[in-house]
């Protein structure tokens, strides 16, 4: 019996039988590691924190805004107006008193001559003898003994003016030529004048401008 058991087992372990024994046996070992690193616990390594960088913050100059640019509003302006017509500085040729005025539209009787006609001028009483001022400053134009309006003086002004004053003294005080100024006396109050004489001492005044006769009154002003 004993020698039965015996052959059997050397028939398994002989041969063959010897190489399953041990793939058995690395089979159970296997198994046994397995389980024994299984109820082993797993230490997992901590990675250490990476360094902290102390970066401290790179100081900054101050930013300065420019101051604003106050642009000052432009001052308005003054409206310049220009008159309708510029006339020089004139002055009053004579004071005295006004007889006569001037009339180009409607005819005045001329006592002297007996007639109804134009007046192209103003006559303005006054003592013989008393001064004559040029109303402007000018040029003299000329110096005349005209037939009908007597001792004449015509100057010549800036802006196409010209003034005549007649029925003056025979002498006067001025040359064709000469430069005069406002208010400078260029003749006397006479009786020259064959067409007005009627009146006695007077001057008559007129003005024209770039040849056409005026109302003395607008360049001068009313003179009673």
């Amino acid at each position: 019996m004993n020698d039965s058991r015996k052959g059997r087992w050397k028939a398994m372990f002989g041969g063959r039988g010897y190489y399953i024994a041990l793939a058995l046996c690395l089979a159970a070992v296997g198994t046994i590691g397995y389980f024994a690193l299984r109820e082993r616990p797993v230490t997992v390594k901590q990675q250490e924190p990476a360094p902290t960088l102390d970066i401290q913050p790179t100081p900054t100059q101050p930013v300065v805004k420019p101051a604003p640019v106050v642009i000052p509003e432009p001052e308005p302006q003054p409206e310049i107006t220009e008159p309708a017509e510029l006339l020089p500085q004139v002055v009053s040729p004579l004071d005295g008193t006004t007889v006569t005025v001037f009339s180009m539209t409607e005819l005045l009787y001329d006592t002297t001559m007996a007639d109804w006609r134009t007046h192209d001028g103003i006559d303005v009483q006054a003592e013989e003898g008393a001064a004559v001022k040029t109303a402007a400053g000018g040029t003299v134009q000329s110096v005349t003994d005209d037939e009908l309006m007597g001792t004449t003086v015509v100057i010549d002004h800036e802006g196409g003016y010209s003034t005549r004053y007649s029925s003056l003294q025979k002498d006067v005080p001025v040359t064709a030529g000469q430069q005069v100024v406002a208010g400078e006396v260029i003749g006397r109050v006479g009786t020259t004048s064959a067409a007005e004489s009627q009146m006695g001492p007077h001057l008559h005044f007129s003005v024209s401008r770039d040849g056409a006769v005026i109302d003395p009154r607008d360049y001068v002003g009313s003179e009673e």
